[in-house]
């Protein structure tokens, strides 16, 4: 599996988690999820998988339940940063701590090519996205922006933006994204390693595009969370 499909798929299943703790039976919910889970971790290493099970057996079976709890967790974000570490690094995609700069030059490079409609989703957007990279939007632009802890803070600079450069922007809030995601133009797909606001400020990140098959799934299930989300 690619490490960026395998990536996405991780940092979903860490968005899904069902209730896991407390010394209660579990049931299909709690069941599927740590199949799924052991699966994954399977795919990225067999070796660590073989903890993994000991881990999740622990937890099934209700021994040791917390400290089980933890390894779970704990091997799952490991595994996203083994695969980060292991994916390509062209020029303008992989960006290390202080390399804001670049990643921003980057950035807005992409929001420049939007020919049509721009649709962003971050839980931690805020106003300084207006002077950061939307700016290189030319007139006439749908702009999408889906967020979460910032919304009013973004409802406020949208208003202002829009009246501005005449785009038309459209923001929305959601307690339902927790990944970082640019689509241009409905068609491209990209994901960044770390939300927009910190990104590359003190760690590395990266801006990478999904393949054309997985770009259309993502588009389908945020065009869902989109039309479930509050307008602000």
């Amino acid at each position: 599996m690619d490490a960026l499909i395998l990536i996405d798929k991780l940092r979903t299943l860490l968005s899904t988690a069902p209730p896991l703790e407390g010394r209660g039976p579990y049931g299909q919910e709690q069941f599927a999820w740590l199949g799924h889970a052991s699966a994954l971790i399977s795919t990225w290493d067999r070796t660590e998988a073989i903890f993994f099970k000991t881990a999740v057996d622990g937890m099934t079976g209700n021994f040791n339940r917390a400290a089980n709890h933890g390894n779970v967790f704990t091997t799952i974000y490991r595994a996203i940063a083994s695969l980060e570490e292991q994916l390509p690094r062209p020029a303008g995609q992989a960006f290390g701590p202080g390399a804001a700069y670049d990643f921003f030059k980057a950035l807005r490079e992409l929001v420049l090519s939007t020919e049509a409609s721009l649709f962003l989703v971050d839980p931690y957007l805020d106003a300084e996205a207006f002077d950061g990279y939307l700016g290189a939007l030319a007139p006439g632009r749908h702009v999408r922006l889906l967020c979460a802890r910032y919304a009013e803070e973004v409802r406020v600079a949208a208003g202002k933006y829009s009246l501005q450069q005449q785009c038309r922007i459209e923001a929305r809030r959601s307690s339902a994204i927790h990944d970082r995601i640019i689509f241009v133009d409905g068609a491209q797909c990209w994901v960044l390693g770390s939300s927009v606001k910190d990104a590359a400020a003190k760690k590395a990140t990266y801006l990478a595009p999904l393949s054309a098959d997985i770009a259309a799934q993502k588009i389908q299930i945020y065009e869902g969370i989109w039309n479930a989300a509050t307008a602000i």
